[in-house]
């Protein structure tokens, strides 16, 4: 007996309304940081902390230092821009990918010039996806970094960390290492969907498997992240820049080459075992929800996804 086949919204040619990937999206965007922030603060925590990278400063003492000194809800530091980043971005990027998707399988029916595979479809799809959530977000990824980098007990306001920014460096300043972070997000999150599809395909023959999608997200999240991880240290160090040695922020390849200087190469892996352990579940939560937000939204109404 062939098992059930089991709802791909993401897949090339999938029919998904605007509005039904900003719901699922920010609903995905939302969940998932909730249930993750404090493995985020972590991983922050140790890509900042470069002063103790060549003594092997262990995860563990890191969080004993950090609860000790600054209490349990540290954990949740930068929260709330890191929750509006989420919502925000899940849905921008649920949103763009699904309209991305659609109209990029228009292009090839109606051209019928480059026939592309499911998977590379998923990714260019998601590099343009990655792209627009990125620059819809960033201030918000800029403002949760300064306030979890910030090592005192007492929490910093997002709305004062925002004026502070801007009295010192201007608007402009909100967007401090925008570039590396595009470098950093767009590929992370083209990988990610492409690794998805195909662990969508791999999976077609486990139609009964539960929680199939979030076991694929897990996958796809586990491997984009291990691809770009030191482009991601790159785009925190930036952020940093201007608090850490109390001057305007140069240029992203100044960053890096002094990483590789004082840390060595390694120095761009700061953070990777705890980011592994965050990425992968968050992509298999965003992924999973948005599949099954989609899904009963449909049977609510009485619909059927379309596709191609």
């Amino acid at each position: 007996m062939n098992p059930t086949p089991r709802d791909d919204h993401l897949k090339r040619g999938s029919k998904v309304a605007p509005y039904e990937a900003l719901i699922a999206g920010t609903v995905s965007g939302g969940v998932a940081r909730g249930i993750t922030a404090p493995l985020d603060t972590i991983k922050i925590r140790l890509q900042l902390q470069s002063k103790f990278f060549k003594h092997g400063r262990p995860v563990y003492s890191l969080v004993k230092d950090l609860l000790q000194h600054e209490g349990v809800i540290a954990l949740w530091k930068g929260n709330v821009p890191a929750e509006m980043l989420y919502i925000i971005y899940g849905g921008v990027q649920f949103t763009s990918y699904s309209m991305l998707n659609a109209n990029l399988s228009l292009l090839e029916k109606n051209l019928n010039i480059v026939k592309l595979s499911s998977s590379t479809h998923s990714l260019i799809a998601g590099v343009g996806a990655g792209v627009a959530s990125t620059l819809a977000t960033y201030p918000f990824d800029l403002l949760r970094t300064r306030l979890v980098a910030n090592t005192k007990k007492d929490l910093l306001g997002m709305t004062a960390t925002a004026r502070g920014i801007i009295k010192a460096d201007g608007p402009g300043g909100l967007f401090v290492g925008m570039a590396p972070a595009m470098l950093a997000i767009a590929p992370t999150t083209g990988l990610m969907f492409w690794s998805y599809e195909l662990a969508r395909e791999f999976s077609t023959n486990f139609g009964h498997v539960p929680f199939l999608e979030g076991i694929c997200g897990f996958v796809a999240g586990t491997f984009s992240k291990g691809i770009t991880f030191p482009l991601d240290t790159l785009r925190k160090r930036c952020q940093i820049y201007p608090i850490v040695h109390g001057k305007r922020y140069t240029r992203a390849s100044h960053v890096f080459f002094n990483i590789i200087e004082k840390e060595g190469i390694l120095g761009l892996y700061r953070g990777y075992g705890i980011s592994i352990l965050k990425t992968a579940p968050t992509s298999a939560i965003s992924l999973w929800t948005f599949e099954i937000v989609i899904t009963s939204m449909r049977k609510y109404q009485n619909a059927k996804p379309l596709t191609k």
